[in-house]
């Protein structure tokens, strides 16, 4: 028995040694998601605040890019399965370039904004100078709005290398081409005007209030002029250095007498909805502090939210007398002009706080649209980032609001129609003046309806415009407004209180 039991025991030894020596099984290998950080952060974000935040997938994808994932979220417009859908939301890797972006301050800016032309039957375009930005080299060297930019650095411009010849560092050398009158054949016609060198401006600072004047009608009208190209109060620096210039200019012209004004937002596709709230406020007819400008809807959790702690009239926003810092000083005052109507020219490309601004107006006064059908936003945004996380550096721009007016109606998602049509952009008449010139068709239309007739009579010979160009006409998804940042409300003024909130019931 004693024999039996020790060579049990020499075999359980044996077979321990055997199974100890044997090498363990090698488990999987489990891939680390280094996008689950933050697309956890996104998936969170967009479940508080995205305006359409019951109809995000329960279930997404959460290994790809986060800027994939931020789409994959998205209530996706459709224009006839889903016309009220999301087309206006993005996302980018640095949040501080998108907060630069929102303020207007570019990394690498060549000095003017353009729309791109193609030359029919080639891959190649010409850039059309819309306006050079006020204190960029472009505009000191003399780059003027109409012009054509055909070649940079020596290189024909297409779709391949257009971002890297206007962007980059150090200076561009600019071929252009210009209307020039031909006396023979009384006959604008395009022609080569040399070369001009700029240099490219890094974190350039576009200024929004871009120019005002009063005229003189010839039945003796006075007609107040504001061109406003994105609403802004600022740099981002705090200090409202855009809200004070635009009071100080609106100040101008009521100090001459205009008793009609003429608001140019053809370029302007968006921004700050408290620049919105202040222009309006300047505009608005028998204006008062009681008088509802906008009410805003948010999704159903943050708006119970909101509510709870400000009552039931937190989405109102009112017309304004003053504008304020952020302890609720009073920095300036919001002159009024005291005009009944107001003519907007507005184009393809005019959208949210421009619309805003309209559908705010129109239950209050005249509002007369002269130009092309605007975009058709009627949503709001805010700015969601984490400051002082190394390991995200992204920022989002998600729509988290819609705005009505004070008849609650906020039904323009396929854009307002203009009560005037022109085309500033008609390739027969392919010929841009400088802002405030009398000839530019849009102003002129709007001078010609308040002086109720032409402006001056009509002379024996009118020069013509060249439609000998080989220029195809201008497509709206191949312009400078097509990048989101242009092309927005912001919430700034409840955007720190809804963030404040929403994280204190997480």
């Amino acid at each position: 028995m004693k024999k039996i039991i020790y060579r049990s025991l020499i075999l359980a030894a044996f077979m321990f040694a055997f199974v100890s020596c044997k090498k363990d099984p090698e488990l999987p290998v489990v891939a680390q998601n280094p996008n689950r950080y933050v697309n956890d952060w996104i998936y969170e974000n967009m479940s508080i605040y995205y305006f359409w935040n019951d109809k995000i997938p329960e279930d997404p994808d959460y290994v790809v890019e986060p800027d994939a994932f931020f789409n994959s979220l998205i209530n996706k417009y459709d224009a006839t399965q889903n016309p009220d859908g999301d087309r206006f939301s993005w996302i980018q890797e640095s949040y501080v370039d998108l907060l630069n972006s929102l303020s207007g301050v570019s990394p690498y800016d060549i000095g003017f904004e353009y729309v791109r032309i193609q030359l029919q039957g080639t891959e190649q375009y010409y850039l059309l100078v819309l306006y050079p930005k006020v204190g960029s080299d472009a505009q000191a060297k003399g780059i003027k709005k109409g012009q054509f930019i055909t070649q940079i650095n020596g290189s024909d411009i297409t779709k391949d290398n257009i971002s890297e010849l206007v962007g980059g560092t150090g200076t561009k050398t600019l071929s252009i081409i210009d209307w020039v009158l031909d006396d023979l054949s009384n006959e604008y016609k395009l022609k080569p005007v040399g070369d001009v060198e700029v240099m490219m401006h890094k974190d350039f600072a576009e200024i929004p209030v871009y120019l005002d004047s009063v005229y003189t009608t010839p039945n003796n009208q006075k007609v107040g002029y504001l061109v406003y190209n994105f609403f802004a109060r600022d740099d981002g620096d705090g200090s409202l250095s855009y809200d004070k210039l635009l009071m100080k200019r609106l100040e101008n012209i009521k100090s001459k007498g205009a008793t009609e004004f003429i608001l140019d937002l053809r370029y302007n596709s968006g921004g700050a909805v408290s620049s919105a709230t202040a222009l309006a406020s300047s505009l608005v007819k028998n204006r008062t502090t009681s008088t509802l400008f906008n009410v805003v809807q948010y999704n159903e959790l943050v708006h119970s939210e909101l509510e709870k702690e400000y009552g039931t009239n937190f989405n109102k926003t009112y017309f304004e007398e003053n504008i304020l810092d952020k302890d609720d000083n009073v920095v300036v005052a919001i002159p009024n002009l005291g005009i009944d109507r107001i003519y907007i020219l507005v184009s393809n490309w005019t959208a949210s706080a421009s619309e805003l601004i309209i559908n705010g107006l129109k239950p209050h006064m005249d509002v007369v649209l002269i130009g092309q059908t605007t975009v058709g936003k009627n949503v709001g945004s805010i700015s969601l980032y984490e400051k002082n996380d190394p390991k995200n550096k992204w920022g989002m721009q998600p729509i988290i609001a819609k705005y009505f007016n004070s008849n609650h109606q906020s039904d323009f998602t396929a854009g307002f129609e203009p009560d005037h049509k022109v085309n500033e952009f008609d390739p027969d008449q392919l010929r841009l003046v400088d802002f405030g010139n009398i000839e530019d068709k849009m102003l002129n239309k709007a001078l010609t309806l308040i002086n109720g007739g032409p402006l001056e009579p009509t002379p024996q010979r009118i020069p013509r415009v060249s439609s000998n160009t080989g220029l195809q006409g201008i497509n709206p998804s191949d312009v400078m407004l097509d990048r989101p940042q242009r092309n927005i409300v912001i919430d700034d003024e409840k955007a720190d209180l809804i963030r404040d909130i929403m994280k204190r019931t997480r």
